[in-house]
């Protein structure tokens, strides 16, 4: 019997994150059944939230973002459970990769010197969600997870920038997956 997308996902997901945790909680990441084991787990007090880096970069045209590890895109995915899903358009020979946007290059002059560039920067990853985008109309739905990123707060403070991505209010964020939107 020829497996779904999403059990292919699954046990691709699994065999990442066996890599990383022990045997039960992988087990109990991947238990869609039960979601509110998950929950239960995510509050135990003795699994420490992770703080992970990357390193704040700049495009040619402008965009600053922080590089973030391409893996924890590729062990997010597998956890979305919705048939038609791929994952970000971001990777691929001359793409960024999985990333955290930090300025957009229509909100700071081009000759503005970043003085930040090549500096880690540390987040903490956040809930999961997934939200229909306002301004990619090529999708029908952008699921990502939030981080908590202050340092990124406080760069954006220093160059005249409201704390949010072009002053929307969002919470920083990493896509996951994007499903396409039907033509």
């Amino acid at each position: 019997m020829a497996l779904s997308g999403k059990e292919k996902r699954k046990r691709k997901g699994k065999k990442y994150w066996r890599l990383l945790e022990p045997k039960k909680y992988v087990d109990l990441m991947f238990s869609f059944v039960l979601p509110a084991k998950l929950k239960k787990l995510a509050k135990r007090s003795e699994l420490k939230e992770v703080e992970l880096k990357g390193v704040l970069k700049q495009t040619d045209e402008g965009f600053v973002y922080v590089k973030i590890n391409n893996d924890i895109i590729h062990g997010l995915f597998p956890l979305i459970d919705e048939d038609g899903i791929e994952e970000p358009p971001y990777f691929g020979k001359g793409e960024i990769g999985a990333h955290i946007s930090a300025i957009s290059d229509e909100e700071i002059d081009e000759d503005v010197e970043i003085k930040e560039l090549g500096q880690e920067i540390n987040f903490k990853l956040g809930p999961m969600c997934w939200t229909k985008p306002e301004g990619w109309k090529e999708m029908a739905k952008v699921f990502f997870v939030s981080v908590e990123i202050p340092e990124l707060k406080e760069i954006r403070k220093r160059y005249g920038l409201p704390v949010s991505y072009k002053g929307l209010g969002h919470d920083y964020h990493t896509t996951i997956a994007v499903k396409k939107a039907k033509k």
